[in-house]
């Protein structure tokens, strides 16, 4: 298994753990699932390319191998376009259950903020809803602060 960037054409990869968990956490996501299930092919494959190749937002999954998905984040400035960026919010944060407790969420949180640092980014943000302190406790080993 590996962290790594969403690659180009891989849509379907990237809607499955979507999907998977909006279904398994409606509560720590701002999309809800029948919102995100009603999305297109085309609109999946665009905001997906996107996560691939911008330089001002990214995606990243836990790959088990084979392009089967156990984990994404995504991250996005908070910038206009042109703009210097200093500031960015990371998104969509989601392991597994079966990977929860290892090093995967900490992988993942590295990936976007290494994306970040190499973008000129200088603070990153996110949101735990209230209750998740599993969420909360992840975040927190890893320098967040409230």
């Amino acid at each position: 298994m590996e962290v790594r960037r969403i690659r180009p054409g891989e849509f379907e990869a990237y809607r499955e753990v979507r999907l998977r968990a909006l279904r398994l956490a409606p509560y720590a996501f701002g999309t809800t699932l029948e919102e995100a299930a009603s999305r297109s092919d085309d609109e999946w494959r665009a905001f997906s390319d996107r996560l691939a190749t911008s330089t001002e937002t990214a995606g990243f999954i836990v790959d088990r191998g084979e392009g089967v998905p156990g984990g994404l984040v995504s991250v996005r400035l908070l910038v206009e376009p042109g703009d210097i960026p200093s500031d960015a919010e990371v998104n969509q944060m989601w392991v597994d259950e079966d990977l929860r407790g290892g090093r995967w969420a900490g992988a993942l949180l590295d990936a976007v903020e290494g994306f970040a640092r190499a973008i000129g980014v200088r603070r990153l943000t996110l949101w735990v809803t209230e209750g998740n302190r599993r969420a909360f406790r992840v975040y927190e080993r890893h320098g967040y602060t409230p």
